[in-house]
């Protein structure tokens, strides 16, 4: 499949979501059901997305609970579960849909095919003297540094998880362990502030690196017919 109609795909996919309902959230994991079952490697790196944003998760639950107006006089569990609880968990299911769709297209593209295609789709923006290259360039360089500060930051946290963990005795009370944690966390916050500005000071010196993108033919006229079906499907849900 052509990589902008991936692209086009997953953006149709985010804002049906975003403005619909349960229904519309049950429809498009019924369509990415299939894409999971067949290649079980991607459960594998969507799982990890998850874990990392589960205090994110976790917050939006918080966020719901205690922020949301006191629409009833009584403090009851089904106002509890419905107005509180629901909205939180409806939102973070919307979250974990595109985290899953953002998986499959990642996964089952190339990075060359994703720069491709987003110059592909930039293309008209060259009739409005527009530098569509420079547009891709500094695509390039924000994935190519992006994956240089993750790599980085798991490095760092690796190597601190060690260094704690080689000193703490099973004796440690739960305060404590949570302390630690939250120590570990501000050394996480401070060091990537060090490991940005270390990763920017490298990209202002890299002057004269060439990169090479690949023009793509348009797609197939058939290929178009995915996000149109894809389209008509979510917008009945809405």
């Amino acid at each position: 499949m052509h990589p902008a109609i991936k692209i086009v795909s997953l953006i149709i996919i985010t804002i049906f979501i975003t403005q619909g309902g349960w229904f519309t959230l049950a429809l498009t994991a019924i369509i990415l059901l299939p894409f999971y079952v067949l290649h079980t490697s991607l459960w594998a790196s969507a799982i990890k997305m998850l874990l990392k944003l589960k205090w994110f998760f976790l917050s939006i639950f918080f966020i719901y609970y205690y922020f949301t107006p006191e629409l009833q006089a009584s403090q009851s569990y089904f106002y509890i579960l419905n107005d509180r609880f629901i909205p939180g968990l409806f939102r973070i299911s919307i979250l974990i849909v595109i985290l899953f769709s953002v998986n499959l297209f990642i996964k089952t593209s190339s990075k060359e095919d994703i720069l491709s295609a987003l110059l592909w789709l930039f293309s008209p923006l060259a009739f409005f003297h527009i530098n569509v290259d420079r547009i891709s360039l500094r695509a390039v360089l924000t994935l190519e540094y992006i994956e240089e500060l993750s790599a980085r930051l798991s490095e760092y946290k690796q190597n601190k998880t060690l260094d704690v963990n080689s000193t703490t005795s099973p004796e440690y009370s739960f305060l404590i362990f949570l302390k630690q944690k939250k120590q570990s966390f501000f050394h996480l916050v401070e060091h990537s502030g060090i490991i940005l500005r270390e990763i920017l000071n490298e990209a202002e010196n890299t002057s004269g690196k060439s990169y090479t993108i690949n023009c793509l033919a348009a797609p197939a006229a058939k290929q178009f017919i995915l996000p149109v079906v894809l389209s008509l499907l979510l917008y009945i849900t809405l």
